[in-house]
């Protein structure tokens, strides 16, 4: 299931922003008018990427400087050595929509309060 996160206008182009939905942080990276959607957390310690650097596709950790390339996740440079979790995403619209899936397979859900 693909759930609304922003839209396209919201990030601009270079530009990198954390969104919360439910309960995941979702970095949304706009590298050259591609939209890549990443956790929002280091692997390594939990550092908020928001925060940290961002040259081509390579994204830096603002507290140990790991490097992740944002089109898969993958670790460039620890100390991280766990990937990123690269959501799946569609544009309709104009609107950026994520596959809201957790990585053991539990859908996301809504919760009433």
């Amino acid at each position: 299931m693909f759930m609304k996160l922003c839209a396209m206008k919201d990030i601009l182009p270079g530009e990198m922003k954390k969104f919360d939905l439910k309960e995941e942080e979702i970095l949304v990276v706009n590298l050259s008018g591609q939209f890549y959607c990443l956790e929002a957390r280091c692997s390594h310690a939990g550092a908020p990427l928001y925060e940290g650097s961002l040259e081509d596709e390579i994204l830096t950790c603002p507290w140990h400087y790991s490097r992740f390339k944002i089109k898969d996740g993958s670790v460039l440079r620890g100390p991280a050595k766990k990937p990123l979790r690269v959501y799946r995403t569609e544009i309709k619209d104009r609107q950026i929509f994520v596959e809201a899936e957790r990585p053991e397979g539990r859908k996301i859900e809504d919760r009433k309060i």
